[in-house]
């Protein structure tokens, strides 16, 4: 059977973990004086080693022959251990077994001594996932522990765990690693799988992996997979789905310059791609902070506020185009409306002189009184209830009043604006219903499509209960 590049290469003893000095470090002078604990709490993110140097630990204390603070991996316990066919050590996923039952067996098997072994050890991974009378049966067994037993239980976590537990245990914290500790990683299973890498590839599955190791190794077996043993930049981008900085960088820079044509493509592009539009706001703001970090800038903390709303509302969002365009709108709208919030310094007059021309054109259209009273209301930021997504689309649109009656339409190029508008039409309608009394019908049209109306005057007790702004 096929072994996974992570398995494959997982440390076999303490010198060999990576980015976990700490821990090495402790264990060495544990198990030179001879100070074994009979319970551990190994705390941190996932693919950090916790499981590994749980087997590591495992082994130590049962080896026949050991090296100093290292299994010899010649004995049969060892190897037994190394084949996961060691019967007195346990491990247990407290994800699918964490009642009450799997931990009284637990309770009882712990009474015996090892067969082979000289401890028996128990390895419980993420036990915080255990229900309230699983731990309270875990709690009895830490209190009065047989001599022969250890346990580590390990966790993403610790803050779920009772204290009750933790008093009872070393707590052993492990750390993200370190993106250059990665990268090292990768270089030496390079080599050794004889695979040709590009340094930049290795440094991009680095950041990716946010400190895991594990979430490295597969991303690197992944991309290599798809390279016929070779890894470089490009593919490397477009399997993992992540933006070159270039992308990035002109991405953000369409933002603050409040170009919506170019950023209306570029969001095209994006979607076509069938690219994470989440992934892109989560580099972007890597991007700006990593900016930010060398100089100071009020724009890059205004921006970044505003992707990371939008980062959170696409996590849950089913139409992540429309949020995304949105969102990114209302923010290049705001700030063209209202430069002198945006800039503490003189308005950029280039990006001045972009927008200026379109906007008078814009705003022509919403000369007649009432709908620039219309207007005004959704821009205006002393209005609590302003909504500057609504702002951008009426001003897309072409308005038209009727005798009682009021038409926003959008041409075929303008499925996007028409979307904004739709999403928003509930309190587009009751908005202009308190702010003109209810005396017109409110219609958006879309080409050819049929119209959204509503009879305003008839449906006035409607919006009287509405009346919440």
């Amino acid at each position: 059977m096929y072994n996974n590049l992570y398995r494959k290469y997982r440390p076999m003893n303490f010198d060999e973990l990576i980015g976990q000095e700490h821990v090495i470090k402790y264990f060495k002078n544990t198990i030179k004086k001879d100070e074994i604990s009979h319970a551990y709490i190994f705390s941190g993110p996932r693919g950090t080693g916790k499981t590994t140097t749980a087997r590591i630990l495992s082994k130590i204390v049962n080896c026949k022959n050991p090296k100093e603070y290292n299994p010899c991996h010649e004995c049969e316990n060892c190897i037994s251990i190394n084949k996961n066919g060691f019967i007195d050590v346990i491990e247990m996923d407290a994800a699918s077994n964490r009642g009450i039952d799997e931990i009284r067996n637990i309770r009882e098997s712990a009474n015996y001594k090892p067969v082979h072994g000289k401890y028996k050890v128990y390895i419980i991974d993420e036990f915080h996932m255990l229900t309230r009378e699983a731990f309270n049966a875990l709690l009895k067994t830490l209190e009065e522990p047989p001599r022969h037993v250890i346990f580590i239980l390990a966790t993403t976590n610790l803050e779920k765990v009772p204290e009750t537990i933790i008093s009872r245990a070393q707590i052993i914290n492990f750390k993200n690693l370190a993106n250059d500790d990665i990268v090292d990683g990768l270089k030496k299973i390079a080599e050794l799988e004889n695979i040709e890498y590009e340094l930049e590839a290795l440094q991009i599955i680095a950041k990716k992996a946010k400190g895991g190791m594990r979430d490295a190794i597969s991303m690197f077996e992944q991309v290599e997979k798809f390279g016929a043993s070779k890894i470089t930049l490009q593919e490397t981008l477009d399997i993992l789905g992540l933006f070159d900085e270039s992308f990035v960088s002109n991405f953000i820079d369409i933002v603050y310059s409040s170009k919506i044509d170019e950023f209306l493509k570029k969001s095209e592009e994006l979607f076509s791609s069938g690219k994470d539009p989440e992934i892109l706001v989560e580099q972007s703001l890597e991007f700006l902070f990593n900016k930010l970090s060398k100089d100071y800038n009020d724009n890059s903390i205004f921006l970044m506020k505003t992707l990371n709303e939008l980062l959170k509302d696409l996590k849950y969002s089913e139409n992540k185009r429309l949020i995304f365009d949105v969102e990114i709108l209302d923010f290049m709208s705001k700030k063209m409306k209202n430069e002198q919030i945006f800039y503490s310094g003189t308005p950029t007059t280039t990006l001045e002189r972009q927008n200026s021309q379109r906007q008078k054109e814009d705003i022509k259209k919403f000369e007649d009184p009432l709908l620039k009273k219309i207007l005004n209301y959704f821009s205006d930021p002393h209005e609590k209830k302003s909504n500057l997504a609504i702002y951008f689309a009426l001003l897309s649109s072409t308005p038209k009043i009727d005798k009682d009656k009021i038409d926003f339409t959008f041409s075929s190029d303008q499925k996007l604006e028409f979307d904004i508008l739709k999403k928003y039409t509930d309190e587009l309608k009751v908005n202009i219903y308190l702010l003109i009394d209810g005396s017109y019908d409110i219609s958006i049209n879309f080409a050819d499509s049929q119209n959204e109306n509503l009879d305003t005057s008839q449906q006035s007790k409607l919006f009287e209960e509405k009346r919440l702004f």
